[in-house]
């Protein structure tokens, strides 16, 4: 009988306030030894990792992988695949579906279907709108890991995709933050001006504007600006766990700065999309980089490094939203044509292990934004993204010398020909993905079986 499953030797351990020459101990899913020498004789599997990092499991804290009813988008089997090839050991999955996870019984009808699927772990966001605030506390006991409020229309012809996911005025938004804030769970929003950017939209189609640039300036950075002022003052007055998805302006960090500095419980997160490219990418690249919010100018870019650097951006998600081409390359000839979002679960590590090298950021701090930030936020702590006894056995091991090349041709997202970072060169890759112990990814090979990944809750009260 051996006392490990598994143990992973000579690594070096990476924390956000460490990184330590240690093996490590598992049994049944879980760490239970952390030393210098463990007994490989010990143990029925051995994973030696000299010369690599091994960092606690990466969690994606904002996915769309739209499963059920757009599968031809992409699917919690191909999509959990694509995350496991990214390093990625749990992801959390937003509402947007048919039907969208808006009430108990949707909630809990694609539980079932990623139960079924799934190769890593999973969390999913409940939707939280004018239509469907009577459902709130329901999902929250189903489960749900947070929920999402979008402050913006739905795109032309998915209005299905978002019944009970947004809100159209202040007066809607400040309810569903009082009802969030009974279950205790966070409440991530998209904060743009819904009003402003239908408005300027109209404008750009009445003046014939079919470029790429007119959908950055149908999104200019004051329209995130006032939202997040907006969600920061009613968050506070409402006493809700705020999160701000995907920022993308200076202003907006800004305000989010001074929300902190006052004792506010908000946080927010970047995405690699708005650290790597900026507005002027959309003239080479076009419908392929239409994203809400959309890119920004290079001293964004430069401020949002900064943030990220120094704390005041809490987690580095990847915003997936994957689509197929036809959906996408439309937009070469009217931009308006193109949905919005881009593949990123499979290049957001390399690319940003690729910065590390580069000096823009340091292995801990994104450890901080991409394991454990993520895991403390959503209330999943220290289960997920620690390395400590009696934590999950989850790992992304990665090996900081390691070159490639960003080729869809080896990816598993269905949306992987969309990629924009296409023929980028990276230096630093995952090479093995751990979960509960059991290896799901290895030199980029999904080896994980479906179904394997399982759901992740959080620990919440009611607020008193």
């Amino acid at each position: 009988m051996f006392s490990f499953d598994l143990i992973i030797k000579n690594g070096t351990i990476v924390t956000p306030r460490t990184l330590s020459k240690a093996d490590i101990g598992l049994k049944k899913g879980i760490i239970t030894s952390l030393s210098t020498n463990l007994d490989s004789n010990n143990a029925e599997k051995i994973i030696d990792a000299k010369g690599k990092l091994v960092l606690p499991g990466l969690i994606d804290a904002h996915t769309h992988l739209r499963e059920p009813g757009t599968e031809h988008r992409e699917t919690f089997e191909t999509g959990t695949k694509a995350a496991a090839a990214g390093g990625l050991t749990t992801v959390f999955e937003m509402p947007i579906a048919q039907p969208p996870v808006s009430t108990e019984e949707s909630f809990k009808h694609r539980h079932r279907i990623v139960d079924e699927k799934a190769v890593i772990d999973f969390g999913l966001y409940g939707g939280a709108g004018k239509d469907n605030i009577d459902h709130i506390e329901s999902m929250w006991k189903a489960g749900a890991i947070g929920f999402k409020t979008f402050m913006i229309n739905p795109p032309p012809n998915r209005e299905e995709e978002y019944w009970g996911l947004y809100v159209t005025d202040n007066s809607q938004l400040f309810s569903v933050f009082r009802e969030i804030a009974k279950t205790g769970l966070v409440s991530a929003v998209h904060a743009e001006d819904s009003s402003l950017v239908g408005m300027l939209i109209d404008e750009l189609k009445s003046a014939d504007r079919k470029d790429p640039k007119a959908h950055l300036e149908s999104r200019p950075n004051f329209v995130e600006e006032l939202a997040v002022y907006a969600v920061a003052t009613l968050g506070n007055i409402a006493g809700v766990n705020i999160h701000v998805s995907h920022l993308s302006t200076k202003e907006g960090l800004k305000i989010i700065k001074e929300a902190k500095r006052l004792g506010q419980s908000i946080t927010t997160e970047t995405c690699p999309h708005y650290l790597l490219l900026s507005e002027e990418d959309m003239n080479t690249l076009g419908p392929l980089a239409k994203i809400n919010p959309p890119l920004r100018s290079k001293t964004d870019v430069e401020t949002l490094w900064h943030g990220l650097r120094d704390g005041s951006i809490d987690v580095l998600a990847s915003d997936h939203a994957p689509y197929a081409p036809h959906e996408k390359l439309e937009g070469y000839e009217d931009i308006w044509k193109s949905q919005s979002g881009a593949p990123q679960l499979e290049t957001t590590l390399p690319l940003m292990l690729t910065k590390i090298n580069e000096g823009y950021i340091d292995i801990q701090r994104l450890v901080e934004v991409m394991s454990e930030n993520p895991a403390k936020i959503f209330g999943v702590y220290p289960k997920k993204g620690s390395i400590h006894i009696g934590s999950d056995a989850d790992f992304t091991i990665v090996d900081m010398k390691k070159e490639a090349t960003i080729d869809p041709n080896g990816m598993y997202s269905k949306a992987r020909d969309l990629t924009p970072y296409n023929g980028w060169k990276v230096k630093g890759v995952p090479v093995q993905t751990v979960v509960r112990g059991v290896v799901v990814m290895d030199e980029g090979e999904i080896i994980g079986e479906l179904g394997f990944g399982k759901i992740v809750t959080p620990i919440s009260k009611l607020a008193s």
